[in-house]
């Protein structure tokens, strides 16, 4: 469990930097010329760094509610 503890922080960042990585066309008109195509972004930056934030807390919350798990030995000592 100690895998998700030391992985949470470059998969945070992997899911804020893939959120921020979409883009979108932005104008309400089709795109007949590609000069006419203004892409934006998909998130504002406050989402994605929530979103990164929020992927790192689970599996936090993983690896804690997995750590407190009993172990077999435990079980088959009590």
């Amino acid at each position: 469990m100690n895998v998700h503890r030391v992985a949470s922080v470059p998969v945070g960042m992997g899911i804020g930097l893939w959120t921020a990585s979409l883009w979108v066309n932005t104008s309400n008109e089709p795109c007949l010329r590609l000069l006419m195509c203004v892409p934006g972004p998909r998130f504002a930056l406050w989402q994605c760094a929530l979103f990164g934030a929020g992927a790192a807390v689970v599996l936090l919350l993983v690896s804690m509610a997995g750590a407190r798990l009993p172990s077999a030995k435990a079980l088959n000592a009590s």
